[in-house]
């Protein structure tokens, strides 16, 4: 069941993963905790816009 208001999901999504992109150049001694945590954000928008039910525990 995909979700009602997956737009807003997905630039919400989208927006967490630029700021967090934008952060690495801040602060580069976390670049990879900050890497991953934009991958996180960009695999949880694939899923929404797939059409898929987000699940956490699989992103990858």
């Amino acid at each position: 069941m995909p979700l009602t208001n997956a737009k807003a999901w997905s630039q919400m999504c989208d927006k967490q993963a630029r700021l967090i992109e934008n952060m690495r150049s801040h602060f580069p001694e976390r670049h990879q905790p900050l890497t991953e945590l934009s991958r996180y954000w960009r695999e949880l928008k694939h899923q929404i816009d797939c059409g898929d039910v987000p699940r956490v525990n699989q992103v990858k």
